[in-house]
């Protein structure tokens, strides 16, 4: 398409979010950033030593990324869900407030997450839910290093390419992300 980001939190015209190119579940095929499931990460295998996360998942644990995006909202659950007997924790949710920039820029502030585990120690673990810090905080620090928050804000992607079953963006760091729906 020839505007990925229309429909998303208002952005252009479309007749509804159903047909919003970005609306709806996707599931990560591939993605060079360790760091998309890097919780779910707790077995060392002593390469990395100043890591706080581990270099693998534990043997028997299944990971599951993705990510559901609610076009009108201008709203995705970013997830990473676990199962197996050796899971450090059953599910991690991040909600974040998506804003179109451009036809295909998208900016990212992360608003709250949710961290459910059914083993946790104490019981206000099991399900426990926490804020960011407000997008100004983030805009403050992107002006002091020099950069427009409204063209470079300090979490963003670039859509590379979109049909309606594959998606493929870049983030600000670099980082390449493919999904399917």
């Amino acid at each position: 398409t020839d505007c990925p980001t229309l429909g998303l939190a208002g952005y252009g015209t479309v007749s509804s979010a159903a047909a919003a190119p970005l609306n709806g579940s996707w599931r990560l095929l591939y993605t060079n950033a360790k760091d998309a499931e890097a919780p779910a990460r707790t077995q060392k295998d002593g390469s990395n030593k100043s890591s706080q996360f581990g270099d693998s998942v534990k043997t028997g644990v299944e990971v599951t990324t993705g990510q559901t995006i609610d076009a009108t909202k201008g709203e995705c659950v970013n997830y990473i869900a676990l199962n197996g007997e050796n899971r450090p924790f059953d599910r991690l949710d991040i909600t974040i407030q998506m804003t179109p920039l451009s036809d295909t820029r998208v900016r990212l502030d992360f608003l709250r997450g949710r961290a459910l585990n059914e083993n946790a120690p104490l019981p206000f673990l099991k399900d426990f839910r926490f804020s960011f810090p407000p997008a100004l905080v983030g805009d403050v620090i992107a002006r002091i290093r020099g950069k427009d928050p409204r063209v470079e804000p300090p979490a963003y992607f670039d859509i590379l390419y979109i049909d309606d079953k594959l998606r493929a963006h870049r983030t600000g760091e670099g980082k390449i992300f493919v999904q399917e729906r």
